[in-house]
């Protein structure tokens, strides 16, 4: 796998060496220098939003090894007052259990939600505590704050967290990956991601997270949309019908977190 520090090593490294080639040997054309530096700056930017490439920080986002045709589901940025207990009452139907990466100051503003989901055999994880559009510009300081203290916010109000943690939009960068590794959480990606907040059209949500379905997917969908309670039923049924179970002994089993 392709980190950080490596290819910045081997980019240096190819940098200086037309550096000295065109200073000592014979001159580069003007162009040459301009497109290392926007090869530089596109990978920057891959690397930040692809959080399966693992480049910046190692992330979670499928379990291949996971047992039994397991699935994990995983729903961010809520609690939600009129989503998430709706989405709590498909998966209670379907006898399914899922990942909440929950925002901080959602649980300090719902927490009763919280508890349901946890009292419901459900994980509450870490999803920062504003969700902030700017978190990529963060220091690694305020990155650190942010999960500290939603990870404090979920101690408090379920009584236990689980070290889970997933970056706002996945986005990953250097001071991230320092925070995450600063407070030793583990941070999970996915590798079926729905665009439930984008698409309006149930049957194109589905289209996307039902083909191919194995065992270990994780599937990224919201419960702060009014459709994902539509999409999750019909989901549900799908996976089910076709031999999918949905447990979170495989999350869990990570770094053995069951108690």
């Amino acid at each position: 796998m392709l980190t950080y520090k490596t290819f910045r090593y081997l980019f240096g490294s190819f940098f200086i060496a037309t550096v000295l080639y065109g200073s000592l040997v014979s001159p580069l054309p003007f162009w040459v220098y301009p497109m290392e530096i926007m090869l530089w700056m596109l990978f920057i930017i891959y690397a930040a939003f692809r959080m399966r490439a693992g480049i910046f920080l190692t992330s979670i986002c499928s379990l291949p090894n996971a047992s039994k045709k397991n699935i994990i589901l995983t729903f961010d940025d809520g609690p939600h007052p009129v989503y998430t207990p709706l989405i709590l009452e498909a998966l209670k139907a379907m006898h399914a259990k899922a990942v909440f990466f929950c925002i901080g100051k959602n649980i300090v503003q719902f927490p009763e939600l919280a508890k349901q989901i946890a009292a419901e055999g459900h994980i509450v994880a870490n999803h920062s505590y504003n969700h902030s559009n700017f978190i990529g510009m963060y220091a690694a300081k305020k990155v650190a704050e942010e999960i500290a203290a939603t990870e404090q916010i979920i101690q408090q109000t379920i009584g236990r967290t689980y070290k889970l943690y997933r970056p706002p939009f996945g986005v990953t960068n250097p001071n991230i990956a320092k925070a995450v590794q600063r407070l030793s959480m583990h941070s999970i990606g996915w590798n079926k991601r729905s665009f439930d907040t984008v698409s309006k059209s149930t049957e194109k949500v589905l289209n996307r997270i039902k083909p191919n379905l194995k065992n270990g997917d994780i599937i990224l969908l919201h419960d702060t949309n009014a459709h994902t309670p539509v999409i999750l039923a019909e989901f549900l049924l799908f996976a089910n019908a076709n031999g999918f179970i949905f447990e979170l002994n495989d999350i869990l089993d990570l770094n053995n977190l069951d108690e």
